[in-house]
């Protein structure tokens, strides 16, 4: 992968000769560039994992007692010492975590990777964590998906195509070491594909760490050899004493007599329902965080066995419980909206989580990704509603420029200019679908934009036929048709996409949709003037009567912002966004502050983040809420 092997030699001689090849690291720019470049990127990954692993509560008073077992029972890893123990693996350092679903692993990782940046040497390679189930290995080979994939995280790296040529020098220099999360998350069908993949792309020195289910990586072993040169390690069961330890902590006499029911029966039972429910990692938090002092809530009912008689039906109460306690209290963590917290309404969010779990099922996705959403339902239903949006926006902009230009209503030019708007709109929103779902989509648009540009052409001579030639078609449709098919898609594109933006060391999904945002506006800006100052250019050149004598400066400005600001956000994926939630929540599907909403429950333990997109806790919370809180096969599977 990082196209480079050196040699190691230990012990003491006057001279090494070494028979065979040699390979060494390299890269094109100078040792000292790309070390700087290392710097800047493991303080980005730091910082965004320290923040990640505050949120999920993995550094407080009581850290989730986790252990590990090396497969063939050739010794055991504590949670403690597990950067340590990392550090110690022979060349290359290359590591399978395992366990079931909920055994931590996602919880190790994270942790492994906030321990290695901490105590970073210069040469160090710099953990990134990476969720592999959107890798699609029969489409895109891992050496161009992992550059890729560092580009678009970490914004410290460049824009675009600088972004993963950087990133891909750190990987030829020797500096990344992929943290490869969720093996298990691709299709069945192309996880040998992957993994094989994975095996072409290492060199025989590249360290790479990967996390799987054991029941699905012990599938794969049937038809492969797993991971080659790798050290594989198995989540063990949480020991009665560390349950105890854990629900304890910090210790107080109140606290071990709202646990005291709980504690008794797992003495009693060491292998029972209650037992092997908290003997998974995911599970116990849950327990802890569900029966907090301030959730008002007695630990007592764990041991109801009427109502809790298998460790499913516990987890599915677990899991509800987690929904119903954190949505009654305040965020424990400061989040990006905490100046205007608020407490949620209980049913209400967990029907929106509930929409938002059965989205990302149909989306065959366990990413949450704001832009994603325009693909729920048919891109028809989007573009039609957005279509009505734009003929009302338009006609209220003209009717608004004519009250405050002192002047009749030009109805005619209402009805018949605002309908080819909202057709335009209609139009360009469906078939910008599939342009806005590719990363890199300057040419599409620009081929759009030509399309719309005439459709603009097309409204300005209808209302010119519909006014009785009150509106100078031919300048103000030149005008339009240059400023948006050739102009603005090139030029604005060009320097928005491709200008390096280090403003900030992470992407967030707030950054992103910010950054989405400026650009349909900064478009929609540049094209009103264009719009404004090109038709009289046209005027003068043509020796056409001025534009300005007959239509006030109040209705061209409506005229040329709403058309051109309307064209402007449906050809963005904010845009396109903004449609698609609208009309989801005025269904009340979703609420309409959903950014909030989601940092919120991010904050409150329901999410977590990765980069730019959301996830559940935990796949089984997705997997409940797929199933509205229902599951036919059994409670919590």
């Amino acid at each position: 992968m990082s196209g480079e092997v050196h040699n190691e030699f230990s012990g003491n001689a006057e001279s090494v000769v070494q028979a065979g090849e040699i390979h060494v690291h390299h890269s094109d720019a100078p040792p000292d560039e790309v070390e700087r470049l290392a710097q800047r990127l493991a303080r980005a990954v730091a910082g965004q994992w320290k923040a990640e692993a505050a949120v999920r509560g993995l550094f407080g008073a009581a850290p989730l007692p986790i252990a590990w077992e090396m497969a063939g029972g050739q010794g055991a890893w504590s949670a403690t010492r597990f950067a340590d123990r990392y550090r110690q693996l022979p060349t290359p350092r290359r590591l399978v975590i395992l366990g079931s679903a909920g055994a931590g692993k996602t919880t190790m990782a994270v942790l492994l990777v906030h321990e290695l940046l901490a105590h970073r040497a210069v040469g160090d390679p710099i953990p990134v964590l990476l969720s592999i189930g959107s890798w699609d290995p029969a489409a895109e080979h891992l050496t161009n998906w992992l550059p890729r994939r560092l580009g678009e995280e970490y914004p410290v790296l460049g824009s675009g195509a600088t972004a993963a040529a950087n990133a891909g020098r750190l990987i030829d220099a020797g500096l990344i070491l992929p943290v490869l999360d969720g093996l298990d998350e691709l299709p069945q069908r192309r996880r040998a594909e992957a993994l094989a993949k994975i095996n072409q792309a290492l060199s025989d020195h590249d360290p790479l760490v990967l996390t799987c289910r054991t029941d699905e990586y012990q599938t794969l072993l049937n038809g492969s050899d797993g991971l080659y040169a790798a050290t594989v390690l198995r989540a063990r069961p949480v020991a009665p004493e560390d349950v105890r330890r854990y629900l304890l902590a910090p210790h107080s006499a109140r606290r071990e007599a709202r646990w005291r029911p709980v504690l008794d029966r797992l003495a009693a039972e060491s292998r029972g329902p209650l037992a092997d429910a908290l003997a998974s990692p995911l599970l116990l938090s849950l327990a802890r965080t569900a029966y907090a002092p301030e959730s008002g809530r007695d630990p007592a009912e764990l041991v109801d066995t009427a109502r809790l008689s298998s460790a499913a039906a516990i987890e599915a109460h677990l899991l509800d419980a987690l929904l119903s306690t954190a949505f009654r209290s305040e965020p424990a963590a400061r989040n990006a909206f905490a100046w205007r917290a608020r407490r949620w309404d209980e049913a209400k969010s967990r029907r929106w989580l509930v929409f938002l779990a059965q989205h990302m099922k149909r989306l065959k996705t366990r990413d949450l990704a704001w832009w994603q959403l325009e693909q729920d339902g048919p891109a028809s239903e989007n573009a039609w509603t957005f279509g009505a949006a734009a003929w009302g926006c338009f006609s209220l902009a003209i009717i608004v420029a004519a009250v405050v230009g002192g002047r009749a209503v030009p109805w005619g030019f209402v009805w018949s200019g605002g309908g080819p708007i909202g057709a335009m709109c209609c139009v360009a929103l469906w078939r910008g679908g599939a342009v806005r779902k590719r990363p890199h989509y300057r040419s599409k648009y620009s081929s759009v934009a030509v399309g719309g540009s005439l459709a603009t052409a097309t409204m300005f001579v209808v209302a010119w036929v519909a006014t009785g030639g009150h509106v100078p078609v031919v300048p103000t449709a030149l005008a339009c048709a240059v400023a948006l098919g050739l102009l603005v898609p090139n030029a604005m594109m060009s320097i928005y996409w491709d200008r390096r933006q280090v403003d900030v060391e992470s992407v967030s999904p707030a950054v992103l949709m910010a950054r989405e945002r400026r650009a349909p506006l900064t478009v929609a800006a540049v094209s009103a003037i264009l719009v404004l100052v090109g038709t009289d250019v046209v005027h003068e050149v043509t020796g056409l009567s001025r534009v300005n004598d007959d239509v006030p400066l109040s209705f061209r400005i409506a005229q040329c912002v709403m058309a051109f600001a309307l064209w402007a956000i449906i050809a963005s994926r904010w845009g396109a966004y903004q449609v698609t939630h609208a009309r989801l929540a005025l269904r009340g599907k979703l609420p309409w502050r959903l950014m909030r909403f989601l940092d919120d429950a991010h904050q409150r333990g329901v999410m977590r983040q990765e980069g730019s997109v959301y996830q559940f806790r935990h796949a089984r919370l997705q997997e409940r809420l797929v199933a509205g809180g229902r599951n036919p096969e059994g409670p919590g599977q």
